[in-house]
């Protein structure tokens, strides 16, 4: 088809190109649905997967305290499988606690006793104990009772690096007791 246009160039409409056009045409109107379908898809989907993750945080909270206990127990037993080792060496006669516990108690001058004695493979011996404040003379017996176990022989064997760990004064009503903490380090055993 051929047009012809007489009007002067000034009095003519400009022509819109087919870009201006398109939005007139039907294929305009199924892009912008096809983008409208596409948008409502993502905003279902994004809100599907929201709901979801609200869901699992809300199982995650709810299994807390499970985890909590889980972890407790795990702990329990790593220390009792801890305790199994050492008793371990004990029943296969590696280290003679007994004649060591003898050696300990000889050792320990009178006005001073032990309130915990504990053995692990990564603290080695830890003892606890105090002494009855004398105006001093608990301090000279706490450090001859370190003197004394570090030069027993038999105890070097087995324990090594013998130091008090700490010392406080504490009032228990009208007494004043000392008490302190004796660290030692466990010599290696095959």
């Amino acid at each position: 088809m051929i047009s012809i246009n007489l009007l002067p160039e000034a009095y003519r409409k400009p022509k819109a190109t087919s870009a201006q056009q398109f939005h007139r045409s039907p294929l305009a109107g199924i892009v912008v649905g096809v983008l409208l379908v596409a948008v409502g898809l993502l905003w279902g989907l994004v809100s599907f997967h929201e709901a979801r993750v609200s869901s699992l945080q809300g199982r995650v909270q709810a299994l807390q305290p499970q985890k909590t206990e889980a972890d407790g127990l795990r702990t329990s037993l790593d220390q009792l499988r801890q305790q199994e080792r050492v008793f371990d060496q004990l029943a296969r006669g590696r280290v003679s606690w007994a004649r060591h516990l003898n050696l300990l108690s000889d050792a320990t001058p009178d006005g001073v006793w032990y309130a915990d004695l504990l053995v692990d493979d990564s603290k080695g011996l830890v003892l606890q104990g105090a002494a009855i404040g004398q105006g001093g003379e608990e301090m000279v017996r706490i450090g001859r009772l370190v003197q004394d176990l570090k030069a027993d022989t038999s105890l070097s064997k087995t324990l090594t690096d013998i130091q008090i760990e700490s010392i406080k004064r504490k009032q228990d009503g009208e007494i004043e007791l000392v008490e302190f903490t004796l660290k030692a380090g466990l010599a290696a055993t095959d």
